[in-house]
């Protein structure tokens, strides 16, 4: 039995060792976010359904170290040919890509700033860190050679996020402002697939590499003035923002 004993120990050990190895304090996620778009045809519109996009892809970053979080743009965006517009006769498709969208996490101040752009109009949005009540399931998976735990949350109108966060990134983040899991998140599902990140490569960097600095530009504004602008100026388009900011798109002949 002492041997027995001994042997845990040594175990627990080496696992707390390998652990501690791999921790990154600092660094840089790159992730796949994938969007899906919901269409809803009408009348002679129905043939276009084939020709219509119904998933776009883009590139976000994540730069993080113990003080702040930036969650931004990559340097590409797969799928941005599939943009603006399609015009088709006298059918015409308005498409919102988005711009410089931002948002930066203080984890001393307990703070967010959200940079929006919508409709080539910019926004800051501040607000608390969200507090969210996530539900552990037991599962563990591998991602990019770290070993992810899932956890789920609903939000009161019935939303579902799944994550799977990493303890050995010691770091309360994730893409899309998500936190409050005790280690970064590497993957996320927003709506079931509505919209979908996946941390494709992580970079470790020094601290005095790190240069994170809150957005700037655009009017301050409120979370609850910027929802209710959003909503007005999709509603006169012929859209409307579904769950986990799917978007929805009536289109009819003119």
């Amino acid at each position: 039995m002492e041997k027995l004993f001994i042997s845990a120990i040594a175990l627990f050990s080496t696992i707390a060792i390998c652990g501690q190895s791999s921790n990154t304090g600092s660094g840089r996620i790159y992730f796949e976010e994938r969007s899906r778009i919901e269409l809803k045809l009408e009348g002679d519109a129905e043939g276009l359904a084939s020709r219509l996009p119904r998933e776009r892809k883009a590139e976000k970053i994540l730069v993080f170290n113990s003080d702040a979080m930036l969650f931004e743009n990559g340097n590409s965006v797969v799928d941005d040919e599939m943009a603006n517009q399609h015009d088709d006769g006298n059918l015409r498709i308005n498409m919102i890509v988005s711009g410089e969208n931002k948002i930066y996490t203080d984890l001393k101040t307990k703070k967010v700033i959200e940079q929006k752009d919508f409709m080539n109009r910019i926004f800051l949005v501040e607000k608390d860190i969200p507090q969210i009540d996530w539900k552990m399931t037991g599962n563990q998976k591998e991602i990019l050679g770290y070993t992810c735990y899932e956890a789920t949350k609903t939000d009161t109108a019935g939303l579902i996020t799944t994550a799977w966060f990493t303890p050995d990134i010691k770091i309360e983040g994730g893409p899309q402002g998500l936190g409050s899991l005790p280690g970064m998140i590497l993957e996320a599902d927003i709506n079931k697939g509505s919209r979908i990140y996946t941390a494709k490569s992580i970079e470790s960097l020094k601290p005095e590499e790190m240069k994170i600095h809150p957005p700037k530009d655009g009017r301050k504004i409120s979370e609850e003035e910027y929802k209710k602008l959003v909503a007005e100026k999709l509603k006169e388009m012929g859209m409307e923002e579904g769950g986990g900011n799917q978007m929805r798109i009536v289109i009819r002949h003119q």
